[in-house]
């Protein structure tokens, strides 16, 4: 009945011309952004320019098609700078004659249509048998209390694809699969009551918002690190202390299922429905045991290496950011900055801070030669990690940060910068 023809890609702003295909009997369509009218068209070309804004944060754009009768009949929706996944998966609950959930069957799709290359499902938190074809039995469980239904499935060459659906409790045996993970910080000392205890602590819009489950998972760190490995290795560790360099391979470690992976300073662009996007390549997941942080800054690359007088470096910032989010896991963006280097992007930088902090993933500025060096004067705030003593202290305090997070799960989808705690809430905070 409705779809979009064009497509909006990885973060964006700015004025861009939305067109939509729509079935014979559409008679008009309304363009909404956040849920305010935009523009409305009584017929063909079926195309609005929608003005984003030129900050960053995330958006939800629809499309509402109406009937002669005036009656909405559809209605299509994009939801802007925040993760887009290149494979999905679904999660669809068998039941027995009487309703009850007996087996839970996974499908997938990927872009580049490969099969996945690992499946798996957990309930609760605990892991279950997924056979070949994506089915688990699942265990029997009281329906008068929510339950979550988590999905992981790793496509090559290391895309994964996650889905969480909730069931029982309000739902009984039918499966919710609309969810907003919400990171929130514990104040030292403070711990999360059960779900039932968060029923008044969150709203959304001023409006009050269901927690259905409490996770603490594995953390993620995205590392956008200016300077190369040599030169992190060269400024920390001088020539005559090299053959310690062995030793210093688990120091500063996060915690052991905790991941790092790296974002390259280069994109590569990519067309799709007549609107460029840009894309910036990433490591593979390193965890404790490919070494601590000293050792990963000194030894790890990016798929894309670059070096030159200018590089984008706010620009990957406000993308590792949203790749923070992807998983909705317990999250930080840790930039590394060096001597004097020029940066071309796009955005600045306190605009990239806005974004990060609409979606609330905490940020950790690291500077290898100090806080009075040139490289340092955009990005205020941050840390001196121009020893090893110093970037121990530096890992100690991101690690202490991730260990304090948790993930909320609310029910409905929801704009991030929309979620607000209440002075029912105690011991905890929105990061960053």
């Amino acid at each position: 009945m409705i779809a979009f023809v064009t497509l909006l890609l990885g973060l964006i702003s700015g004025v861009y011309p939305i067109e939509v295909k729509v079935g014979n009997s559409v008679t008009a369509v309304e363009y909404r952004l956040d849920g305010v009218l935009v523009e409305r068209r009584e017929g063909p070309p079926w195309v609005a320019r929608v003005d984003l804004g030129t900050g960053l944060r995330p958006r939800v754009l629809s499309v509402h098609a109406f009937g002669a009768d005036g009656l909405e009949i559809a209605h299509v929706s994009q939801w802007l700078n925040l993760p887009r996944p290149s494979a999905e998966a679904e999660v669809v609950l068998e039941k027995d004659p009487k309703g009850v959930p007996m087996a839970a069957q996974l499908t997938w799709q990927s872009v580049n249509g490969v099969k996945p290359a690992s499946l798996g499902l957990t309930l609760d938190g605990a892991p279950l048998k997924v056979d070949g074809n994506g089915r688990a039995a699942l265990p029997a469980v009281n329906l008068k209390t929510l339950h979550v239904l988590t999905a992981e499935l790793w496509f090559p060459p290391g895309v994964l694809a996650r889905r969480d659906v909730a069931f029982g409790g309000e739902y009984g045996s039918d499966v919710s699969t609309e969810l907003t993970a919400v990171p929130v910080r514990l104040r030292p000392g403070a711990a999360l009551p059960a779900p039932a205890g968060l029923q008044k602590w969150f709203t959304v819009a001023d409006q009050p918002a269901a927690a259905a489950a409490v996770e603490d998972g594995p953390g993620k760190v995205i590392v956008v690190r200016v300077p190369s490995a040599k030169e992190v290795l060269d400024k920390l560790v001088a020539p005559p202390r090299r053959a310690t360099l062995p030793a210093l391979r688990s120091k500063m470690p996060l915690g052991k299922e905790d991941s790092v992976r790296f974002l390259s300073l280069a994109s590569n662009s990519f067309k799709s429905s007549k609107i460029p996007a840009e894309l910036f390549d990433m490591s593979y997941e390193l965890k404790a045991a490919d070494g601590g942080l000293f050792w990963l800054l000194a030894n790890s690359r990016p798929p894309k290496e670059t070096h030159g007088p200018a590089l984008r470096i706010a620009d990957a910032v406000a993308v590792a950011g949203l790749q923070a989010t992807a998983d909705n896991r317990r999250r930080a963006v840790v930039l590394v900055l060096g001597g004097t280097v020029a940066d071309s992007s796009h955005y600045q930088p306190e605009t990239v801070r806005r974004y990060l902090e609409s979606v609330h993933v905490p940020l950790f500025i690291w500077y290898l030669y100090g806080a009075q060096t040139p490289g340092a004067t955009s990005w205020s705030g941050g840390e001196d990690v121009s020893t090893l003593e110093k970037l121990e202290q530096a890992v100690t305090r991101l690690r202490t940060d991730l260990d304090s997070q948790r993930i909320v799960w609310l029910d409905g989808r929801h704009l991030p910068q929309s979620i607000a705690l209440t002075p029912a809430s105690r011991g905890v905070d929105l990061p960053p």
